[in-house]
């Protein structure tokens, strides 16, 4: 049953009306596809079992809101992963902590494919940038981080020597996550460090200009304590302020650079200190509102007014 363990971790509690993807190379080459209802996890086993010794088969690591393998189709990720290619990537991650739920062995040299079930599903955005982390930290290969990323599943083979190599299962937990306990300490990628670029409910912020702006340049740490009275802990994080997430760990990370603010790996929300007054106050952010936005911020962590 340690296939069907493997499935059941990887579409989490995804209800019925999504897919599971399944590709595999066909004797006349190119690679066929087909789609399974996602609470099907016999049939899709059952499938992986008979066509595994005899083609390469891959695995859609997101379910599917519709039967398509692109990104587009991918609206929640209930794991994190990192394609561990080469003996550095498997050294660091047996240092690794925490050790991932899921180890699959893909028949390739001592390569490996570790994941790390979630409490809570993430969008595309936020899973790539986690698994970007992660990659990063390891030395695993950046090229799947994506939301739409297939690999090989256990009791397959790998058909890429000479002879066919078995894909197995090296360890499978029943262990589940929060993001911020698996990449909430590791850092972006150099490319991407300081950015927030793929958190799109950034919308209400303003552009940083050093200087411009008093509000803009209190440091995360001090807004977020003064605004919510919780205390930022010596790890960087805090339970989420938001007042419509029962955060049961402290997800939220709160950075010391402005220009980064907070971000909670629970929720998948963030932003800059603009991005919190407006959650906790309901005060939007456009015209006469931001005014109002503005004086509600200056006046528990200025306590001055703005001028109008």
């Amino acid at each position: 049953m340690s296939l069907e363990c493997y499935l059941n971790a990887l579409y989490g509690s995804e209800p019925a009306g999504a897919y599971i993807e399944l590709r595999g190379r066909r004797p006349t080459g190119g690679m066929g596809q087909v789609f399974y209802p996602v609470r099907d996890v016999a049939t899709v086993a059952s499938t992986i079992r008979r066509r595994g010794p005899a083609t390469d088969v891959y695995l859609g690591v997101a379910p599917r809101c519709r039967e398509q393998g692109t990104r587009a189709a991918v609206e929640h990720v209930h794991v994190l992963w990192a394609d561990c290619d080469g003996d550095a990537a498997v050294e660091a991650l047996r240092a690794f902590r925490p050790l991932p739920a899921i180890v699959v062995a893909s028949g390739s040299g001592g390569n490996v494919h570790a994941y790390w079930p979630l409490f809570d599903p993430l969008c595309p955005d936020h899973a790539e940038r986690a698994n970007r982390r992660l990659a990063h930290a390891l030395g695993a290969d950046p090229r799947c981080a994506d939301a739409a990323r297939i690999l090989r599943p256990p009791e397959t083979c790998n058909h890429k020597g000479a002879s066919p190599a078995s894909v197995t299962l090296r360890r499978c937990e029943a262990e589940v996550f929060t993001p911020a306990e698996v990449v909430g300490r590791l850092p972006d990628p150099p490319e991407a460090a300081g950015e927030l670029r793929d958190l799109p409910q950034r919308g209400a912020s303003r552009p940083h200009v050093p200087g411009a702006d008093p509000l803009l340049e209190i440091a995360p740490a001090v807004y977020v304590e003064v605004m919510t009275g919780e205390r930022v802990g010596r790890d960087g994080k805090v339970r989420c302020p938001l007042p419509d997430h029962e955060d049961r760990t402290p997800s939220c990370a709160v950075y010391d650079d402005p220009e980064r603010g907070w971000y909670c790996f629970g929720c998948g929300r963030g932003g800059s200190v603009y991005d919190l007054a407006t959650a906790l106050s309901g005060i939007g952010t456009r015209g006469e509102d931001f005014k109002r936005l503005q004086m509600w911020i200056a006046q528990r962590l200025l306590n001055t007014p703005v001028a109008a």
